[in-house]
């Protein structure tokens, strides 16, 4: 047998195959191979921009799909191989859907088909593959345990009303994760006092990262593939050395942007040599809207900097967008706040909730606290000419429905966290590896990490045991559910202190339907 992609040759064994598929009533499970009232022509055209990922749905991935030709050219069935998993495939179809006409099963096609596409997904350097099945299809769970298909377990499937089998195969190929973003924590000096910092126990050490050591560094990273680097604090503005920071990263070809209040910037003469060095992104984080309130979160006056800041990085040509943290019920500050957006045509604005450190222990904000001032602060905005998207930390199960499908239908929506697939390392001033910056000094390390061992540590047993473990949280019901694909079940920070059975509130989940 052999994989092929569709070919001309082979219309009219496809339009049989179709046949033979209606006339069993097993049409839909022909999947991409099959469209009512569609040509050959035109499905080999779609079938080519989905390989290519042009035109799909926001659930949707791109695959390749290939029929099943036997040894004397017959074609017996098609299998469609999936390029990668997001949430929506990851939750529920996995890797591979296979069909195979009925008046050829039981002839061992189905098991060959497999064993090939396995093959791909070898020579693309895919590990792990995952396979899905209902668990009543007894033929098909032969099928994959045939292929060495380990059961990992079973789930209720509330769109097809069925329980669902899940099974992985492994390739035996060592995958090797390599992070694209890096986040280096320059220095831990603020000139800010936020009573809500991560950071704020920290502060006081007032270390920065050596020039010498980030040189190092980047030369590394660029060498390993890393893509861009993200300057975090502290406030890393106020490191003595950031120009030439900035500087050194901007020449190794990495790109650079950095998370700031934007006090500093308010000096037109540093703003431009800071945009002149190469940094490139500049998010800001506004801390009140009234000198009054700034004062209050940060004990600093520093909104009249930080608007100028904004205005002069504008000016020079900056990538600017602001960031403004939602934490209470306060309604009247959000207010004001957007009257201060509107007043100094502020846009490209990031809505962050309030999210908990390692160090916090009363988790003051609760997950229905932060889904009821989105739902505010949506309802009032929505329509507003400013570019704004919510980057959300909480269970999306949590939130209104019909916002939440606005959200989504608007592009209005991001989930925020890099720890479960890898994609982000973070280091702080001596270059430990953190898991997250919100979980400063308690690094994944506990000795200092050689330059040349980087990626090792990183796809090391006990780190890759950390990621495996966050992928499982918070709970058994976001994995059964399959509505919003790349919810992941918000970020992961909040969980930790919990026993992963209760950090979801069920009625959450069974009072609404989530199917």
């Amino acid at each position: 047998m052999k994989l092929v992609f569709p070919e001309k040759k082979y219309e009219l064994q496809y339009k049989k195959l179709v046949e033979s598929a209606i006339i069993n009533n097993d049409a839909s499970e022909l999947g991409n191979a099959y469209r009512e009232n569609e040509t050959f022509d035109a499905m080999i055209k779609r079938l080519e921009k989905r390989k290519k990922g042009i035109e799909l749905t926001s659930r949707d991935v791109s695959s390749t799909m290939y029929f099943m030709i036997t040894d004397d050219g017959r074609l017996v069935g098609t299998i469609d191989l999936r390029h990668y998993l997001n949430d929506n495939y990851y939750s529920r179809l996995g890797h591979i859907a296979y069909y195979v006409k009925k008046e050829e099963r039981n002839k061992g096609y189905a098991t060959e088909a497999l064993s090939l596409a396995l093959e791909k997904y070898k020579e693309k350097g895919i590990n792990e593959v995952l396979i899905t099945c209902l668990k009543n299809n007894v033929a098909s769970i032969k099928v994959i345990k045939k292929n060495n298909g380990k059961f990992e377990k079973e789930f209720y499937d509330q769109k097809t009303d069925n329980y669902i089998k899940r099974f992985w195969v492994n390739n035996g190929l060592k995958k090797i994760i390599k992070p694209s973003t890096v986040w280096l924590t320059t220095n831990t000096t603020c000139n800010n006092n936020c009573k809500w910092c991560y950071a704020k126990s920290f502060t006081k050490l007032k270390r920065n990262m050596q020039v010498d050591e980030v040189e190092k560094y980047v030369k590394v990273l660029k060498q390993t593939g890393f893509k861009k680097i993200i300057l975090i604090g502290g406030e890393p503005s106020v490191h003595p050395d950031i120009l030439q920071i900035i500087k050194i990263i901007n020449d190794s070809g990495l790109k650079v942007s950095m998370a700031t209040n934007a006090r500093k910037f308010a000096d037109y003469n540093f703003a431009d040599k800071t945009v002149k060095n190469g940094l490139e992104n500049i998010n800001i984080s506004i801390k009140g809207s009234s000198e009054k309130e700034y004062l209050e979160s940060t004990n600093s006056y520093g909104l009249e900097e930080m608007l100028k800041g904004y205005k002069n990085l504008k000016s020079l040509g900056a990538n600017v967008s602001l960031s403004y943290v939602l934490c209470d019920t306060d309604y009247e500050k959000f207010d004001r706040f957007w009257d201060l957006v509107k007043k100094y045509n502020l846009n490209n604005i990031m809505f962050q909730l309030y999210k908990p450190s390692a160090s916090d222990t009363e988790n003051p904000v609760t997950i229905e606290t932060l889904a009821e001032i989105c739902k505010y602060v949506y309802d009032k905005i929505y329509k507003d000419d400013v570019n704004f998207i919510f980057e959300m930390s909480i269970p999306l199960c949590t939130l209104d429905e019909n916002m939440l499908k606005h959200m989504i239908k608007t592009k209005r929506i991001t989930t925020c966290c890099h720890i479960s697939k890898g994609s982000g390392m973070i280091f702080d001033t001596d270059f430990n590896i953190l898991p997250c910056n919100h979980f400063m000094g308690h690094p994944l390390n506990e000795k200092p990490v050689s330059l040349d061992s980087l990626i090792d540590f990183w796809n090391s047993k006990d780190v890759k045991e950390f990621r495996s473990i966050i992928k499982k949280y918070p709970s058994e019901i976001c994995s059964r559910c399959s509505k919003w694909y790349f919810c992941g079940g918000g970020c992961m920070i909040r969980w930790l202190s919990n026993d992963p059975d209760e950090v979801i509130n069920d009625k959450y989940v069974y009072d609404k339907e989530v199917s």
